[in-house]
């Protein structure tokens, strides 16, 4: 069945459905405690957060990855989880699940950091990993290499044009909340490099 081939996306799909709603989509605050990217604390209207240095010497590793599951609003949700699918299933499919497994991680934890370090702990989503992933395929399909992805070329010129709207913060104007344009970014670098290393392992099998 092509459920059973899939199971690394569905997890990962299952995964952010069931962190997005034991966070209340941002308002439980004592679990989001637990899985942002460095523990934090309110004071009146001050957020104090942990250091990164702190985080990582407490042996709280799984918060480099955790704020991809985080979402604050249903269509967030969706938006994200659409792209895991029809893009994550293919890489899975396609490549094998160790190959999907190791982006998802490495633009998650990469895109995390980035974000934390522009921004502070309060972001959350899978959407730098959704950069990562489209952003390694359409390269991939690109340099013309076996197998074939096939995804629209056009779909990476709309995300680039939803990177760019975010950077300008006319997301922000229309009502979007909050954008991880830092995420989103890096995420993208992280899956155009990816391709390379992906390459040579394929030749060498």
């Amino acid at each position: 069945m092509p459920w059973q081939k899939s199971w690394l996306t569905l997890s990962l799909i299952l995964i952010s459905v069931l962190v997005s709603l034991a966070i209340g989509f941002g308002s439980n605050h004592g679990m989001m405690r637990l899985l942002t990217f460095t523990d934090f604390s309110v004071r009146g209207e001050q957020l104090l957060h942990h250091t990164l240095g702190g985080m990582l010497s407490t042996g709280q590793w799984w918060r480099l990855v955790t704020p991809a599951f985080m979402h604050f609003s249903e269509l967030h949700l969706l938006f994200n989880l659409m792209w895991i699918w029809v893009v994550g299933q293919r890489i899975e499919l396609f490549q094998g699940r160790w190959v999907l497994l190791i982006l998802v991680l490495v633009s998650a934890m990469l895109s995390n950091l980035a974000q934390f370090l522009i921004s502070g702990p309060m972001f959350g989503g899978m959407s730098g990993v959704v950069y990562a992933v489209l952003a390694y395929t359409w390269l991939w399909d690109k340099r013309g290499l076996r197998p074939v992805f096939g995804l629209p070329p056009g779909l990476m010129g709309f995300m680039l044009f939803w990177l760019v709207l975010g950077y300008t913060g006319m997301l922000q104007m229309f009502g979007m909340g909050s954008v991880a344009n830092t995420a989103h970014l890096v995420g993208l670098l992280v899956g155009l490099m990816f391709v390379l290393p992906v390459q040579l392992l394929q030749r060498r099998s």
